[in-house]
Protein backbone atom coordinates (compact mmCIF):
# COMPACT_ATOMS: atom_id res chain seq x y z
CA UNK A 1 0.00 0.00 0.00
CA UNK A 2 3.10 2.35 0.25
CA UNK A 3 4.19 1.80 -3.25
CA UNK A 4 0.58 2.89 -4.12
CA UNK A 5 0.01 5.80 -2.13
CA UNK A 6 3.38 7.02 -3.15
CA UNK A 7 2.57 6.58 -6.55
CA UNK A 8 -0.26 8.28 -6.32
CA UNK A 9 1.59 11.76 -4.81
CA UNK A 10 4.19 11.82 -8.15
CA UNK A 11 1.60 10.27 -11.08
CA UNK A 12 0.17 13.82 -11.72
CA UNK A 13 -1.86 12.14 -15.20
CA UNK A 14 -5.54 11.69 -14.12
CA UNK A 15 -5.81 8.97 -16.79
CA UNK A 16 -2.81 7.12 -15.31
CA UNK A 17 -4.28 7.82 -11.97
CA UNK A 18 -7.24 6.09 -12.76
CA UNK A 19 -5.58 2.93 -14.12
CA UNK A 20 -3.93 2.65 -11.56
CA UNK A 21 -6.85 2.70 -9.24
CA UNK A 22 -8.41 -0.06 -11.30
CA UNK A 23 -5.33 -2.12 -11.19
CA UNK A 24 -5.09 -2.12 -7.04
CA UNK A 25 -9.47 -1.94 -6.67
CA UNK A 26 -8.68 0.84 -4.54
CA UNK A 27 -11.88 3.46 -4.77
CA UNK A 28 -11.27 7.38 -4.59
CA UNK A 29 -13.85 9.62 -5.10
CA UNK A 30 -12.75 11.63 -8.63
CA UNK A 31 -12.82 15.08 -6.77
CA UNK A 32 -9.73 13.91 -5.01
CA UNK A 33 -7.66 13.01 -8.76
CA UNK A 34 -4.63 15.39 -8.55
CA UNK A 35 -5.31 18.01 -11.13
CA UNK A 36 -2.77 17.40 -13.93
CA UNK A 37 -2.44 21.26 -15.05
CA UNK A 38 -1.87 22.31 -11.03
CA UNK A 39 -0.98 19.43 -9.13
CA UNK A 40 -3.54 20.43 -6.40
CA UNK A 41 -6.64 18.28 -4.99
CA UNK A 42 -9.08 20.82 -6.48
CA UNK A 43 -9.73 21.63 -10.37
CA UNK A 44 -8.72 25.13 -11.01
CA UNK A 45 -10.63 28.17 -10.97
CA UNK A 46 -13.69 26.04 -9.87
CA UNK A 47 -16.00 27.31 -6.98
CA UNK A 48 -15.50 25.04 -3.49
CA UNK A 49 -18.48 25.17 -1.38
CA UNK A 50 -17.98 23.84 2.11
CA UNK A 51 -21.19 23.58 3.84
CA UNK A 52 -21.60 23.42 7.77
CA UNK A 53 -24.09 20.52 8.06
CA UNK A 54 -25.09 18.48 11.13
CA UNK A 55 -28.47 17.05 11.60
CA UNK A 56 -30.11 19.37 8.52
CA UNK A 57 -30.26 16.30 6.62
CA UNK A 58 -30.85 12.30 6.84
CA UNK A 59 -27.56 11.40 6.48
CA UNK A 60 -28.76 8.09 5.93
CA UNK A 61 -30.70 8.40 3.22
CA UNK A 62 -28.88 10.58 0.48
CA UNK A 63 -31.26 10.49 -2.09
CA UNK A 64 -33.54 12.52 0.17
CA UNK A 65 -30.72 15.60 0.35
CA UNK A 66 -30.71 19.12 -1.32
CA UNK A 67 -30.62 18.92 -5.06
CA UNK A 68 -27.74 21.64 -4.49
CA UNK A 69 -25.93 18.92 -1.94
CA UNK A 70 -26.18 16.00 -4.10
CA UNK A 71 -24.87 17.58 -7.52
CA UNK A 72 -21.89 19.54 -5.49
CA UNK A 73 -20.87 15.61 -4.49
CA UNK A 74 -21.77 13.96 -7.78
CA UNK A 75 -23.93 11.59 -5.88
CA UNK A 76 -25.81 9.49 -8.65
CA UNK A 77 -25.03 11.92 -11.44
CA UNK A 78 -21.64 11.72 -13.21
CA UNK A 79 -22.71 14.50 -15.25
CA UNK A 80 -19.50 17.69 -14.98
CA UNK A 81 -20.69 20.51 -12.63
CA UNK A 82 -19.80 24.52 -12.32
CA UNK A 83 -19.03 23.45 -8.32
CA UNK A 84 -17.69 21.01 -6.05
CA UNK A 85 -18.55 20.03 -2.67
CA UNK A 86 -16.80 18.99 0.55
CA UNK A 87 -18.16 17.73 3.13
CA UNK A 88 -17.65 17.40 6.78
CA UNK A 89 -19.85 15.60 9.04
CA UNK A 90 -20.01 16.07 12.87
CA UNK A 91 -21.39 12.99 14.41
CA UNK A 92 -18.82 10.03 14.03
CA UNK A 93 -15.32 10.80 15.25
CA UNK A 94 -14.71 7.22 13.52
CA UNK A 95 -16.36 7.83 10.28
CA UNK A 96 -18.35 5.18 9.65
CA UNK A 97 -21.63 4.40 7.31
CA UNK A 98 -23.97 6.80 7.57
CA UNK A 99 -21.60 9.09 8.34
CA UNK A 100 -18.78 8.36 6.31
CA UNK A 101 -17.40 11.46 5.43
CA UNK A 102 -14.21 13.55 7.09
CA UNK A 103 -14.77 14.19 10.64
CA UNK A 104 -15.30 17.50 12.28
CA UNK A 105 -15.60 18.40 15.87
CA UNK A 106 -19.27 19.52 16.42
CA UNK A 107 -18.30 22.83 18.19
CA UNK A 108 -18.94 26.78 17.63
CA UNK A 109 -21.77 26.18 14.73
CA UNK A 110 -20.51 26.77 11.71
CA UNK A 111 -16.85 28.70 12.66
CA UNK A 112 -15.91 25.16 13.89
CA UNK A 113 -16.37 24.11 10.25
CA UNK A 114 -15.10 26.84 8.67
CA UNK A 115 -11.78 27.05 10.60
CA UNK A 116 -11.30 22.74 10.11
CA UNK A 117 -11.16 23.19 6.43
CA UNK A 118 -8.36 25.93 6.60
CA UNK A 119 -6.80 24.06 8.74
CA UNK A 120 -7.01 21.06 6.81
CA UNK A 121 -6.34 22.13 3.17
CA UNK A 122 -4.26 25.56 4.21
CA UNK A 123 -1.35 24.80 1.93
CA UNK A 124 -3.18 23.44 -1.21
CA UNK A 125 -6.70 25.71 -1.05
CA UNK A 126 -8.94 25.92 -3.42
CA UNK A 127 -9.13 29.05 -5.90
CA UNK A 128 -12.31 30.22 -5.02
CA UNK A 129 -14.44 28.74 -1.75
CA UNK A 130 -17.72 29.71 -0.58
CA UNK A 131 -18.45 28.88 3.24
CA UNK A 132 -22.26 28.34 3.90
CA UNK A 133 -24.50 26.98 6.81
CA UNK A 134 -26.31 23.86 6.88
CA UNK A 135 -29.68 25.13 5.77
CA UNK A 136 -27.77 28.22 3.64
CA UNK A 137 -31.57 28.84 1.84
CA UNK A 138 -32.61 30.44 5.09
CA UNK A 139 -29.98 33.33 4.86
CA UNK A 140 -29.61 33.88 0.67
CA UNK A 141 -31.83 32.81 -1.74
CA UNK A 142 -29.32 31.76 -4.01
CA UNK A 143 -26.66 31.46 -2.43
CA UNK A 144 -24.20 29.55 -5.16
CA UNK A 145 -25.59 31.71 -7.58
CA UNK A 146 -24.65 34.61 -6.03
CA UNK A 147 -21.19 33.34 -5.35
CA UNK A 148 -20.37 32.24 -8.77
CA UNK A 149 -21.47 35.84 -9.51
CA UNK A 150 -18.57 37.25 -8.15
CA UNK A 151 -16.26 39.89 -10.04
CA UNK A 152 -12.78 38.00 -10.41
CA UNK A 153 -10.84 41.05 -8.82
CA UNK A 154 -13.14 40.32 -5.37
CA UNK A 155 -11.32 38.59 -2.67
CA UNK A 156 -14.10 38.28 -0.19
CA UNK A 157 -17.65 39.51 -0.29
CA UNK A 158 -21.13 38.01 1.88
CA UNK A 159 -23.02 36.11 -0.08
CA UNK A 160 -26.38 37.25 2.02
CA UNK A 161 -28.18 40.41 2.03
CA UNK A 162 -29.78 40.75 5.50
CA UNK A 163 -27.93 43.92 6.95
CA UNK A 164 -26.85 44.14 10.71
CA UNK A 165 -26.56 47.79 11.69
CA UNK A 166 -25.06 49.53 14.83
CA UNK A 167 -25.41 46.24 16.97
CA UNK A 168 -23.38 46.98 20.25
CA UNK A 169 -21.59 44.15 21.51
CA UNK A 170 -23.33 45.17 24.62
CA UNK A 171 -26.54 43.14 24.03
CA UNK A 172 -24.71 40.06 25.01
CA UNK A 173 -24.15 39.84 28.82
CA UNK A 174 -21.24 41.07 30.95
CA UNK A 175 -18.64 39.10 32.05
CA UNK A 176 -19.45 39.88 36.22
CA UNK A 177 -15.71 39.95 36.89
CA UNK A 178 -14.78 43.31 34.80
CA UNK A 179 -17.82 43.98 33.51
CA UNK A 180 -17.28 43.77 30.40
CA UNK A 181 -19.08 42.15 27.72
CA UNK A 182 -18.22 38.27 26.87
CA UNK A 183 -18.84 38.04 23.26
CA UNK A 184 -16.67 41.38 23.22
CA UNK A 185 -13.82 39.82 25.19
CA UNK A 186 -14.28 36.60 23.32
CA UNK A 187 -13.82 38.54 19.51
CA UNK A 188 -10.75 40.48 21.52
CA UNK A 189 -9.22 37.44 21.69
CA UNK A 190 -9.45 35.94 18.06
CA UNK A 191 -8.65 39.25 16.56
CA UNK A 192 -5.15 39.01 18.83
CA UNK A 193 -4.84 35.74 17.56
CA UNK A 194 -4.52 36.82 13.87
CA UNK A 195 -1.91 39.46 14.78
CA UNK A 196 -4.32 42.20 14.93
CA UNK A 197 -4.50 45.39 18.22
CA UNK A 198 -8.26 43.87 19.28
CA UNK A 199 -8.80 46.52 20.97
CA UNK A 200 -7.69 49.52 18.45
CA UNK A 201 -9.54 47.30 16.07
CA UNK A 202 -13.28 47.04 18.05
CA UNK A 203 -12.83 50.21 20.11
CA UNK A 204 -11.27 52.47 17.65
CA UNK A 205 -12.39 55.83 19.41
CA UNK A 206 -11.52 54.63 22.95
CA UNK A 207 -14.80 54.99 23.83
CA UNK A 208 -16.34 53.78 27.51
CA UNK A 209 -17.62 51.45 28.36
CA UNK A 210 -15.92 49.72 25.54
CA UNK A 211 -18.78 47.01 24.79
CA UNK A 212 -20.92 49.92 24.08
CA UNK A 213 -19.47 50.19 20.60
CA UNK A 214 -20.29 48.52 17.25
CA UNK A 215 -20.66 46.27 14.67
CA UNK A 216 -22.27 46.75 10.96
CA UNK A 217 -22.15 44.21 8.32
CA UNK A 218 -24.35 41.12 6.92
CA UNK A 219 -25.86 38.67 8.73
CA UNK A 220 -25.02 35.15 9.45
CA UNK A 221 -21.53 33.98 8.24
CA UNK A 222 -22.25 32.87 4.65
CA UNK A 223 -19.33 34.17 2.33
CA UNK A 224 -17.31 33.69 -1.01
CA UNK A 225 -13.64 33.90 -0.28
CA UNK A 226 -10.40 33.18 -2.35
CA UNK A 227 -7.00 31.18 -1.50
CA UNK A 228 -5.14 34.47 -1.71
CA UNK A 229 -7.08 36.16 0.48
CA UNK A 230 -6.67 33.30 3.54
CA UNK A 231 -3.22 32.86 2.57
CA UNK A 232 -3.41 37.05 3.71
CA UNK A 233 -2.89 34.71 7.62
CA UNK A 234 0.00 32.71 7.89
CA UNK A 235 -0.82 28.93 9.07
CA UNK A 236 0.65 29.37 12.20
CA UNK A 237 -2.18 31.93 12.43
CA UNK A 238 -5.02 29.89 11.42
CA UNK A 239 -3.61 26.71 13.36
CA UNK A 240 -4.10 28.75 16.66
CA UNK A 241 -7.50 29.57 15.84
CA UNK A 242 -8.62 26.32 15.04
CA UNK A 243 -7.13 24.73 18.08
CA UNK A 244 -8.65 27.40 20.38
CA UNK A 245 -12.26 26.40 18.79
CA UNK A 246 -11.08 23.10 20.57
CA UNK A 247 -10.68 24.97 23.81
CA UNK A 248 -14.08 24.48 26.48
CA UNK A 249 -13.98 28.40 26.37
CA UNK A 250 -12.56 31.28 24.43
CA UNK A 251 -12.34 33.78 27.80
CA UNK A 252 -13.33 32.80 31.23
CA UNK A 253 -15.19 29.84 32.28
CA UNK A 254 -18.44 32.37 31.81
CA UNK A 255 -18.64 31.56 28.00
CA UNK A 256 -18.24 28.34 28.48
CA UNK A 257 -20.62 26.32 26.05
CA UNK A 258 -22.35 22.54 25.22
CA UNK A 259 -21.48 21.56 21.65
CA UNK A 260 -25.02 20.84 20.15
CA UNK A 261 -27.25 22.53 23.15
CA UNK A 262 -29.10 25.67 22.86
CA UNK A 263 -27.34 29.13 24.22
CA UNK A 264 -25.35 31.65 23.34
CA UNK A 265 -22.19 31.01 20.96
CA UNK A 266 -19.76 33.11 22.18
CA UNK A 267 -16.80 32.03 20.09
CA UNK A 268 -18.50 31.48 16.75
CA UNK A 269 -20.93 34.44 17.73
CA UNK A 270 -17.49 36.21 17.63
CA UNK A 271 -16.83 34.64 14.46
CA UNK A 272 -20.41 35.42 12.50
CA UNK A 273 -19.35 39.24 13.50
CA UNK A 274 -15.75 39.39 12.70
CA UNK A 275 -15.63 37.59 8.89
CA UNK A 276 -15.89 41.01 7.45
CA UNK A 277 -12.77 41.93 9.52
CA UNK A 278 -10.93 39.38 9.14
CA UNK A 279 -11.35 38.13 5.65
CA UNK A 280 -12.78 41.60 4.15
CA UNK A 281 -10.30 43.73 6.00
CA UNK A 282 -13.36 46.07 6.94
CA UNK A 283 -13.91 48.31 9.65
CA UNK A 284 -15.80 46.26 12.40
CA UNK A 285 -18.57 49.19 11.93
CA UNK A 286 -19.03 49.15 8.41
CA UNK A 287 -20.64 51.76 6.04
CA UNK A 288 -23.84 50.11 4.97
CA UNK A 289 -24.47 49.31 1.14
CA UNK A 290 -25.72 52.10 -1.07
CA UNK A 291 -26.25 52.26 -4.95
CA UNK A 292 -23.34 54.20 -7.21
CA UNK A 293 -20.87 54.32 -4.21
CA UNK A 294 -17.57 52.41 -3.18
CA UNK A 295 -19.88 50.16 -1.25
CA UNK A 296 -22.45 49.38 -3.86
CA UNK A 297 -22.12 45.52 -4.09
CA UNK A 298 -22.13 45.79 -7.75
CA UNK A 299 -18.57 46.89 -7.38
CA UNK A 300 -18.42 43.15 -6.03
CA UNK A 301 -21.25 41.26 -8.03
CA UNK A 302 -21.34 40.88 -11.74
CA UNK A 303 -24.95 42.49 -12.91
CA UNK A 304 -25.40 40.17 -15.85
CA UNK A 305 -25.51 37.61 -14.21
CA UNK A 306 -27.98 34.86 -12.77
CA UNK A 307 -28.50 34.90 -8.67
CA UNK A 308 -25.72 38.59 -8.42
CA UNK A 309 -26.60 40.56 -5.56
CA UNK A 310 -25.80 43.54 -8.14
CA UNK A 311 -29.97 45.25 -8.23
CA UNK A 312 -28.99 47.84 -11.24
Amino acid sequence: MLFVNLSMFFIKSGQAQQRLLTIFRIPMPASTIISSSNGSKWEKNKLVVIPAIWNEINWANRSSWPLWLRQGLHLFNNASRSYHVHLYQRVDPNSTAPYDWPYCHNVHEEAGVYLKFIYDYYHDLPDKMLFIQGNPHAHSPHPIEAAQCVRDDVHYTSINDLWIKDRPWSVWPRDPNDNIGLMYKCANRLLKLFGFDGEAQLNPSNITPKDNNVISTMCCAQFYVTKERIHHYTYEQWSSLYNASLEPYCTTEHDRETPGKRGIKWFGGSFEHLWHVILGLNPTNMPSPRAKTNTDRCHLFRSSCVGSLCSH
